[in-house]
């Protein structure tokens, strides 16, 4: 992302806001629904990757996403430290 600052502030906004429902509505005025959708599939697929058992493609399958959005997730986890893969919580069943 070009600008840094503009991430930021969007970070430090979400921390403050106290309720899930508050945080749902910011989420419903600043992205599309495809983008919800989106950052929800990515969310859900790091989930099963750290807290899962089931292979790639069978996630894949189950989130109705592509093999190489998995692949991707798992890439990106290679790099993560044990605490930062302690930030994605458990996959609600």
């Amino acid at each position: 992302m070009k600008n840094t600052s503009a991430w930021n502030n969007f970070i430090e906004n979400c921390n403050t806001i106290n309720t899930t429902a508050d945080l749902a509505k910011f989420f419903e005025l600043t992205l599309t629904p495809a983008e919800r959708e989106k950052i929800a599939a990515r969310y859900m697929i790091l989930a099963e990757l750290i807290h899962g058992k089931k292979p790639q493609r069978e996630i894949a399958a189950s989130l109705n996403v592509s093999i190489f959005n998995v692949t991707r997730g798992a890439n990106q986890l290679k790099s993560a430290s044990s605490a930062d893969k302690k930030l994605i919580k458990a996959p609600k069943e």
